[in-house]
């Protein structure tokens, strides 16, 4: 019914928790969410009944409501196949009696974004055999999970770094403009953000995090605008064509609507695209360094430390980060591992730190990893994140 609002790399996605919008809520349909929890037994037990979330929809009061419970995300597109087997992964590791904290309460996206992470890699380990408990958390420095298998008792932290939050933020944003606005009109859309082409062309290289820190700078202001006359044209039935400079910046950003009607009451159709400055021209092993740096700071805050335990782990998840493609190639790769050249998890107090991704259908893989022996063997490690480490 909806365009697709999920978001790269299967689950990423960020924005800081927000004042509650009639615009940026998530509209649904009961019947179809009830449907899909009908196979989702754990999770079901764990939310209200859908007819009962969130309040009915004020253009679809009969056929849709409205929330602001980010795992709606989820439920509500299941005729997306990444978000059906999302949610497979989600009602494995509830029903084997994991919970994750506020995942299936919370309203803000970054905080879900961080748990699915802790979800994806408990699942993972769950299928290679693995028994996993989650840890609640008390108040002090906790571990996110606790592992054991065949001679393996590992407390294990999960890190899920992003490097453009505002720009992330910034897309999430529009999507849930466009695709959630709670009004009776069904249409197509096309919205991009770029930076605008001069005359003469300007060949100095790009900084990649430049469009970024621009639209941290102007991110208020411009939205405001733009969620004006999207609503103004959706009321009125009237196609927007329009381009927003984001202040004295070269940055502009396009928004257009068109083929506008009224929506059925079974709910609005609605078709589109978005587009923005791509992540391109940067030096991924230089990008990697800083998220080594960022790793670092994670690991002495000591947080595997807050169960018994006879190993730690710091699991650094790539997947909100663009440059995750990039380290899988040899030359990138190496130069990455060379900023893991003097990094010593025993100072941590760690076993292991493994830089990992998702590479289906096999699930976790490290990229890099340092390791001590000392506590695990290179064949447990293999096992659970799937490479030899690099030392």
């Amino acid at each position: 019914m909806f365009a697709d609002v999920a978001f790269h790399h299967l689950f990423q996605v960020a924005l800081e928790d927000r004042a509650s919008s009639t615009l940026w809520v998530l509209l649904f349909a009961p019947a179809n969410v009830e449907e899909a929890l009908a196979g989702l037994p754990s999770v079901a037990a764990l939310l209200p009944e859908p007819a009962r979330e969130g309040v009915p929809s004020e253009a679809f009061p009969v056929a849709l409501r409205k929330t602001e419970r980010e795992v709606y995300r989820w439920l509500a597109n299941t005729h997306y196949e990444h978000l059906a087997d999302a949610l497979e992964h989600l009602e494995r590791v509830h029903a084997a009696g994991c919970t994750f904290g506020t995942l299936l309460a919370t309203r803000d996206r970054e905080q879900f974004v961080s748990r699915t992470a802790e979800v994806l890699v408990a699942d993972d380990l769950l299928r290679r055999g693995f028994t996993v408990k989650t840890i609640t958390a008390t108040g002090g420095a906790v571990p996110d999970l606790h592992v054991v298998a065949d001679g393996v008792d590992l407390a294990v932290e999960v890190y899920s770094p992003r490097e453009l939050l505002a720009l992330d933020a910034w897309v999430d944003e529009l999507k849930d403009l466009l695709n959630y606005a709670d009004i009776r009109a069904s249409y197509t859309f096309n919205v991009s953000t770029g930076l605008e082409r001069s005359i003469p062309p300007d060949w100095t290289p790009l900084d990649p995090w430049a469009p970024a820190r621009m639209l941290a700078q102007t991110h208020d202001g411009v939205m405001a605008d733009i969620t004006a006359d999207v609503e103004d044209s959706l009321r009125g039935l009237r196609p927007l064509s329009k381009v927003y400079r984001h202040s004295e910046t070269p940055l502009l950003t396009t928004v257009e609507i068109d083929d506008l009607q009224v929506a059925p009451d079974a709910g609005p159709a609605r078709a589109g695209s978005f587009s923005y400055p791509g992540f391109g021209g940067y030096w991924p092993a230089g990008v990697f360094r800083t998220i080594v740096e960022r790793a670092q700071r994670k690991a002495r805050k000591r947080q595997a430390h807050g169960v018994p335990a006879t190993a730690r782990a710091l699991v650094v998840s790539l997947m909100g980060t663009k440059t995750a493609e990039d380290l899988a190639h040899p030359v990138h790769n190496d130069q990455a591992a060379q900023a893991l050249e003097q990094i010593e998890p025993q100072v941590y107090g760690l076993d292991v730190i493994a830089f990992v991704v998702r590479a289906l259908p096999h699930g976790l893989a490290a990229i890099l990893t340092v390791a001590d022996d000392t506590t695990l063997s290179i064949p447990q490690v293999e096992a659970m994140f799937g490479q030899t480490p690099s030392r």
